[in-house]
């Protein structure tokens, strides 16, 4: 009886549903935003955890461990290199999920699996007002006479006739025109 073994078998036996976690695991580290199901997106949270825990960790043993479950050198490399010190002040939750609306073929909710943003270094408030702002001139405004405007108005509409409305085309259907 194995206790304590909480989690989602997506209707897989187990060398499938590794292997699929595995995948989504890869896609997520490589692409930085990937489109799943809610329960999936739920359960693969703690393996991109743990890959970048392992990552930041940087020992052999620990490259060893992300070898053996992400299946690409590449994305190993770009998990020690550089997602290791985009997240040196993090400790977990590197991963930001967003709802999506229902998909259409089997109404299955989706959510949007992204990895958070680097942490920027924010510059002092101080440095940022010390700079001066500058000042837009104001620019001449024009002034028009009433009495020119209201003689120019009279004018077009007194040289220019009205345009005639012409009617709008039947819309016909394919059958019609074959018939």
């Amino acid at each position: 009886m194995p206790h304590q073994v909480h989690q989602r078998k997506f209707g897989r036996k187990i060398g499938p549903r590794r292997s699929m976690l595995k995948n989504l695991t890869l896609s997520v580290l490589r692409y930085e935003r990937v489109k799943t199901t809610e329960a999936k997106a739920k359960e693969i949270r703690g393996f991109v955890d743990r890959m970048i825990n392992l990552g930041k960790d940087g020992s052999l043993a620990a490259r060893r461990r992300a070898q053996g479950w992400l299946p690409e050198q590449a994305i190993v490399e770009k998990v020690f290199d550089d997602l290791a010190k985009r997240y040196a002040d993090r400790t977990s939750g590197y991963l930001r999920t967003t709802h999506l609306p229902r998909r259409v073929g089997d109404s299955a909710r989706l959510m949007l699996l992204e990895l958070m943003p680097a942490t920027e270094e924010k510059k002092p408030e101080a440095e940022a007002e010390a700079a001066p702002r500058r000042r837009r001139l104001a620019l001449p405004r024009r002034r028009q006479k009433a009495a020119p405007a209201e003689n120019s108005k009279a004018e077009k509409t007194e040289s220019t006739p009205a345009k005639k409305r012409t009617p709008a085309r039947k819309k016909t259907t394919a059958g019609a025109k074959e018939a």
